[in-house]
């Protein structure tokens, strides 16, 4: 099969023609008040939000489906397996996750269980010495009040505690504590919930079924916003658009990187917030066992083993969950500048460096008596991505609130980037809402 983050952009390129030589495309019998753009949960949030309010909109999505960064495989394995979010945060508020209790036909929705095992080498231990650290170093970031790198506030003598390369990969939120601003979430964070839940069937099928009734054209890859005149006619490889205003829920990494490019450019203040704001780099390799190496595992077990990489900037380890909702997947994940050059050496090595862990951890003869098949993902170079999620690099955290600002009264932004629960499938949903109701009380529908 092909991974995620494989595909690549259609080279449809329409830089030198003419717009009224462009095919006009009609996904109705006239063009649509409202076009938004991106159907991962920001879009088809405000796409549904638009539906309810009466207003006439299209979604259109750039990949041959819906979800974005929220996806569930439920083929490779057998049994669901998320290959981006995969944590219902904010549990107890969390809106999708309150949809799926009501919907206990389909779905089992649960709070995650407070279970770990940690190693160190081949010897299970207390992992009272990683969490005595982890707990020091938590507190160290929950009272920086400076947008400066957490790496900075750690104490030399926690750094040579020979657990910290561990804790490092446990607290850096897919950022390495060198380019991690703890500023970005103690002052930009804002949610009501607290906790994390799971979805048996996937966090992906679990939104998929939230919005079914959406409808989203699928494949449309969009190149060119112009708004120079009345409106916006949004430019993709089937055509242009023409629309009173446009909601722009695509990844902060796509908009860094000019993939759609504005006509005229957009204020300066926005492109430093497209590039302050970055993406994270995190990726998992899912990996399917045989049940009799579960057999000492308890569902949804945090897995972790001791690093050593010396200090690394960006220390070469992972997290594990095993037994994922009584499954016989598990989830390893990497993170930071590691992450991303280990997804640079494909798909092989992510997975090659996964078992060579659980090699020295669960013995030389691990794959032979436990290995049935893996997949990895590709966030940073999945093109309709280019990250996981959002995160302010130090100094730039003040320009969040930027992101979400809309640009001569017709272009509109959500996404998870925006939301005051930056980096969840719930905040995402929340923000397609929140600028759905910034375009209603704008003159864009006048």
């Amino acid at each position: 099969m092909k991974l995620i983050g494989r595909r690549q952009f259609l080279k449809t390129s329409f830089s030198g023609l003419a717009l009224a030589t462009l095919p006009v495309i009609s996904f109705s019998q006239s063009n649509p008040n409202i076009v938004v753009i991106g159907a991962g949960a920001a879009g088809l949030s405000a796409m549904a939000e638009l539906n309810r309010r009466g207003i006439s909109a299209v979604c259109i999505e750039g990949m041959n489906r819906i979800g974005g960064r929220c996806y569930t495989d439920n083929t490779t394995f057998g049994v669901p397996a998320d290959h981006g979010a995969h944590w219902l945060h904010g549990f107890s508020k969390n809106q999708i996750a309150e949809f799926g209790k009501k919907h206990r036909d389909k779905f089992r929705i649960y709070n995650e269980p407070d279970y770990s095992v940690v190693y160190d080498g081949k010897t299970k231990v207390s992992g009272d010495a990683l969490w005595d650290l982890y707990k020091k170093i938590k507190k160290i970031r929950r009272s920086i009040g400076a947008d400066e790198p957490l790496i900075n506030y750690i104490p030399e003598k926690l750094k040579k505690n020979s657990w910290f390369d561990t804790v490092h990969k446990i607290v850096d939120d897919a950022r390495d504590l060198g380019n991690f601003s703890p500023y970005d979430d103690n002052s930009n964070w804002n949610d009501p919930g607290n906790g994390n839940g799971l979805c048996r069937e996937g966090y992906g099928t679990l939104l998929a079924y939230y919005r079914k009734d959406v409808p989203v054209k699928l494949n449309t890859i969009v190149s060119e916003i112009r708004w120079d005149g009345k409106g916006v006619q949004v430019v993709t490889n089937k055509g242009t658009i023409s629309a009173k205003a446009c909601i722009v829920t695509t990844s902060v990494g796509v908009l860094k990187a000019e993939k759609i490019k504005f006509t005229p450019a957009l204020r300066p203040k926005k492109y430093e917030a497209f590039n302050g704001i970055s993406m994270t780099i995190s990726n998992r390799v899912l990996m399917q066992l045989k049940k009799k190496f579960y057999r000492k595992f308890k569902n949804d077990t945090h897995f972790y083993t001791k690093c050593n990489s010396n200090g690394a900037k960006s220390p070469k380890t992972f997290y594990g969950l095993l037994k994922m909702s009584g499954t016989n997947v598990s989830l390893f994940g990497t993170s930071g500048q590691f992450s991303k050059d280990l997804e640079n050496k494909g798909s092989e090595a992510m997975i090659d460096f996964v078992l060579s862990d659980l090699k020295s951890t669960f013995g030389s003869k691990f794959y032979e008596k436990y290995f049935i098949k893996a997949i990895a993902t590709g966030w940073a170079n999945n093109p309709f991505t280019l990250g996981a999620y959002s995160g302010a690099i130090p100094g730039k955290a003040s320009l969040r609130h930027e992101l979400k600002q809309p640009v001569g009264d017709r272009i509109f932004f959500a996404g998870e980037a925006t939301a005051g629960a930056f980096s969840t499938v719930h905040g995402a949903d929340r923000s397609g809402i929140r600028a759905v109701t910034d375009l209603y009380i704008s003159p864009a529908l006048d």
